[in-house]
């Protein structure tokens, strides 16, 4: 069972803007050992192969990018849905609590990253459909290695947070098609009391419920610049989408 979540002197919440919070250090170290064993066994347990894609020469590699691999699917498809679905709720609230203009939110559908290298994400906003079509928040969990994360406010310019294990940071409302960017990841920060070593892992929850029963489509992603390591892995994503 998941460790309640309590606000202690460490932690510190901060509404940047309407409809962007920070909580630092929310998740303390059982927390984020929990969380990270989680995320292990999620993806040893996936039929899809977790955060890998194996290779027509038998190599096994990170099935997202080059340094990053992924797994999307309902909340209801991952070990103990009710525990984390709880966790999510719970966080959200207490970003409410500083900025009444979040909404409320129940998570349909998580997404986990794993980053094995120091590369980052690109600039984006989470629009897709399975980003959901409503302006509930994304709650981002950081577990391991730290990273520099960027976002863009209407009309102001890059501005740049450290996510630390055990942060969050959580977007909705009006800032709900945030700009954003995992600018870098630093190497080698990651707790030595995780059972993970120099890797970053984000949990992020979406509210997507237009997309349940329709997982298929979008549990296969691969970067356009990897595309050639991983043709099979392409091709099958392109034949599910155009069912």
């Amino acid at each position: 069972m998941f460790p309640a979540i309590s606000v202690t002197k460490q932690t510190k919440i901060e509404r940047i803007a309407h409809g962007l919070v920070i909580l630092k250090g929310i998740l303390n170290e059982e927390q984020q050992k929990w969380l990270a064993n989680y995320a292990l066994t999620a993806s040893s347990t996936d039929t899809k192969g977790g955060f890998w894609s194996v290779l027509p020469d038998g190599k096994t590699v990170l099935n997202n990018d080059k340094g990053r691999g992924r797994i999307y699917d309902a909340i209801t498809e991952f070990p103990e849905p009710t525990q984390i679905e709880a966790l999510c709720q719970s966080l959200v609230k207490l970003s409410r609590e500083v900025d009444d203009r979040m909404p409320e939110m129940k998570p349909t559908h998580l997404l986990l990253l794993y980053y094995a290298t120091e590369e980052g994400m690109y600039w984006h906003k989470d629009s897709d459909p399975n980003d959901g079509d409503n302006d509930h928040p994304i709650v981002s969990i950081a577990i391991g290695n730290s990273c520099s994360f960027g976002y863009k406010l209407l009309g102001k310019g890059e501005q740049f947070v450290q996510l630390d294990s055990g942060d969050v940071i959580i977007w909705g409302g009006p800032n709900r098609m945030l700009l954003h960017c995992v600018d870098k990841v630093h190497p080698n920060s990651c707790p030595s009391y995780l059972p993970i070593n120099n890797v970053r892992l984000n949990f992020t929850f979406r509210d997507a419920p237009n997309v349940l029963g329709r997982e298929n489509k979008y549990k296969s992603s691969v970067e356009v610049t990897y595309n050639q390591l991983l043709p099979h892995v392409l091709e099958k994503a392109n034949k599910i989408e155009s069912q």
